[in-house]
């Protein structure tokens, strides 16, 4: 794989001028490819779906179910299990809301989550928590470590355990946590599981079933896709028995002015009008992403952060935050540097053309509670990556630590 001749399907790389996009963890960049179908959709065959009986509705339903036949093909899953959502943070909370208009959970049964969970998971079971009584409990990282303690998982998973949710890479740390052990404790005392996959798919390979949870969920916009659209799959036999998360028009078989009844799946969970060309930019995306190759993706990314991480562990008053067995982890590396301020790190990077993130990264409990500090710098690799953008990275960094030690003078 050549990064070089990637980054010519990137229009944003296109300008001229030196750009170290080390960010695509909080969203990635969007390929010619993508942006075409939706200009396609917008200037060519835009109509609502499944709605007109004319030439461009046909068009645009057409695009839109195929959108959903690729993604479902690219998580290993069945067409009419995905479901296409605003993103994960809308995924999750819907989910929730399903679960909980059909009584999956009761006064007194446990919810467990992770230490490292993303807000957009943590919050909506915090509030699910709140509403209904029950013990919410975290499995914790183990010591000295940035992984899961799995010594303790069958303590927190018990018999009161109705919901199990875990993600499958931590968007801070990039350890990829073991889901399918998780999912087998949860299902032995017949607890769902939940899965958010958002820093990994489109990163790594993700395969529903290998994964062996019952709800798994992303956003599009970090795998190349467009902002605004994401997918929340469910196996069937469960999906079939849930309510939907939201009301509205085009998930009814019948509406009278007392009751209504609903489609089968997944139409019965896809309120409203969608996200039309969303949707079919994910489409798109996911068919670009194929091409290169998923595994591919991840042998390059973790090995940029193999060789990121060791570079900044060289420069003293570095400390690297992040899994350092480079099998277990999906590409990222956070890092503090002593004396400075991370969001003062990422700007002086960002004058010198290194784009990275800085802050607790929508996980605060991880970083301030399991990690110890109050923010970390974060760097994040793709496809579209080079060693280039690593020695742009480590020369920013430097010169950091020139500015605040003259400042300290």
């Amino acid at each position: 794989m050549n990064p070089e001749s990637i980054k010519k399907d990137f229009p944003i790389f296109l300008k001229g001028q030196p750009f170290a996009y080390l960010d695509t963890a909080a969203t990635s960049q969007t390929p010619q490819v993508v942006l075409d179908v939706m200009d396609a959709y917008y200037t060519k065959f835009r109509a609502n779906i499944h709605r007109g009986l004319y030439e461009v509705g046909e068009d645009a339903s057409k695009a839109y179910d195929d959108a959903r036949v690729k993604v479902a093909r690219f998580i290993g899953a069945e067409s009419h299990e995905v479901i296409f959502t605003a993103g994960a943070t809308a995924s999750s909370n819907m989910l929730v809301s399903m679960l909980e208009y059909s009584g999956i959970v009761k006064e007194g049964d446990e919810v467990v989550t992770t230490a490292m969970e993303h807000h957009a998971s943590l919050i909506p079971l915090q509030e699910l928590a709140k509403r209904n009584d029950l013990d919410l409990k975290h499995i914790p990282l183990a010591e000295d470590s940035v992984a899961l303690d799995y010594s303790v998982v069958e303590k927190f998973i018990t018999d009161k355990t109705k919901i199990v949710s875990i993600m499958l890479a931590s968007n801070v740390t990039g350890v990829i946590n073991e889901v399918a052990r998780i999912s087998e404790a949860a299902h032995k005392v017949g607890a769902l599981v939940i899965c958010d996959v958002t820093a990994a798919v489109g990163h790594m390979s993700v395969d529903v079933k290998t994964l062996g949870a019952d709800f798994v969920y992303f956003s599009g916009h970090k795998m190349c896709g467009p902002t605004g659209i994401g997918v929340l799959w469910g196996r069937a036999d469960v999906l079939k028995k849930l309510q939907p998360g939201v009301y509205g028009g085009g998930i009814v078989e019948e509406v009278t002015l007392a009751r209504a009844t609903y489609r089968g799946i997944p139409e019965r969970f896809e309120a409203g009008t969608p996200n039309i060309a969303g949707a079919i930019g994910l489409g798109a995306a996911v068919g670009y992403l194929e091409e290169v190759g998923v595994e591919n993706i991840h042998e390059h990314s973790k090995a940029l952060a193999d060789m990121a991480a060791k570079l900044l562990e060289e420069i003293p008053g570095v400390r690297v935050i992040a899994e350092r067995d480079s099998l277990k982890n999906v590409g990222i590396v956070s890092f503090v540097v002593k004396g400075i301020h991370p969001h003062d790190v990422a700007d002086i990077l960002g004058k010198e053309g290194v784009a990275i993130r800085a802050g607790h990264h929508c996980a605060m409990p991880l970083v301030t509670d399991a990690l110890g500090v109050p923010a970390v710098a974060r760097a994040s690799f793709y496809f579209y990556n080079t060693p280039e953008d690593i020695d742009a990275l480590v020369r920013g960094i430097k010169k950091a630590q020139e500015i605040f030690n003259n400042f300290s003078k």
